[in-house]
């Protein structure tokens, strides 16, 4: 009943023309399918991929908007503003006051971060972030939505916005059952099949569960997997930097890597869109 609920509840979708599409950078929404998925440590790493090392400009947006701790995972710098503070001054919203509210963290590579204080998430209404996110695109090439664990409003705005949503889970039963759930969710606000690329987070062959079982679960084909190096992820996360920095020749890098590799094909077949690229 409570996801029929958030099905029902009122949202503005993204123009679909391609034509609109064209004129702006792709938006990459990642989703918890369960709680401790490793969904930050995929958009993190995926938009530092994506950024190239400065060739093309890339913003992650931290919305899980309660415990969000997306930017200490690229930088230890201390965020100017986050985007509770944003969607305060969204009447004034432009681009120079955008990019005085995001912090560096690498060639290329910007976090709006998310409010330290939990309680600041309520006032972030959907109309603000359909804001934010749609000057966001206009400025980069990429904006990855790190979208977390809650479905609520203005979680949805953000899935409804993205190209591309990355659902992340791990092969367990606990995570095939919320899995399913949340394919409900996506067939109940109708996002096409090709929209949506799921993400098997510490994948490794020997469990009871298996691909294949998951992909009759949910019916599709389109799963990525991550390889279960423990030892290399949390090394990343504890000093604050890519796993492509870290460990550049990990599995657990060559598969981010090529998670990353047909989001920006796609990119580069649209041409430069950006404002700064133009």
């Amino acid at each position: 009943a409570g996801l029929a609920a958030l099905r029902r509840q009122p949202r503005t979708p993204a123009p679909a023309a391609a034509g609109a599409r064209a004129a702006a950078g792709e938006v990459i929404g990642g989703v918890s399918c369960k709680g401790g998925a490793g969904t930050t440590l995929v958009a993190a790493n995926l938009a530092h991929l994506l950024a190239r090392q400065g060739r093309r400009r890339v913003l992650l947006v931290d919305l899980n908007l309660q415990f969000g701790d997306a930017a200490l995972l690229l930088t230890t710098r201390p965020a100017p503003r986050h985007i509770a503070n944003l969607a305060r001054d969204v009447g004034r919203l432009d681009a120079e006051l955008l990019r005085s509210s995001l912090v560096e963290a690498g060639p290329g590579l910007w976090v709006l971060a998310a409010p330290e204080d939990p309680a600041l998430a309520a006032e972030v209404t959907p109309a603000q972030v359909r804001r934010i996110v749609q000057l966001a695109r206009s400025l980069h090439d990429h904006v990855v939505l790190d979208v977390g664990r809650l479905l609520s409003p203005v979680t949805l705005q953000a899935l409804d916005l993205a190209d591309r949503v990355h659902p992340v889970l791990q092969l367990t039963l606990p995570f095939l059952r919320d899995a399913q759930r949340l394919k409900r969710v996506f067939d109940g606000l109708e996002f096409p099949p090709d929209k949506i690329r799921w993400v098997v987070n510490r994948h490794q062959s020997s469990t009871t569960l298996t691909l294949r079982d998951l992909q009759r679960a949910l019916g599709t084909e389109r799963i990525a997997t991550l390889p279960n190096q423990y030892d290399v992820a949390t090394a990343a996360v504890e000093q604050g930097l890519p796993v492509a920095d870290v460990a550049p020749r990990s599995a657990l890098a060559r598969a981010l890597q090529a998670l990353a590799e047909p989001v920006a094909r796609g990119r580069e077949a649209a041409g430069p869109a950006s404002w700064w690229g133009r």
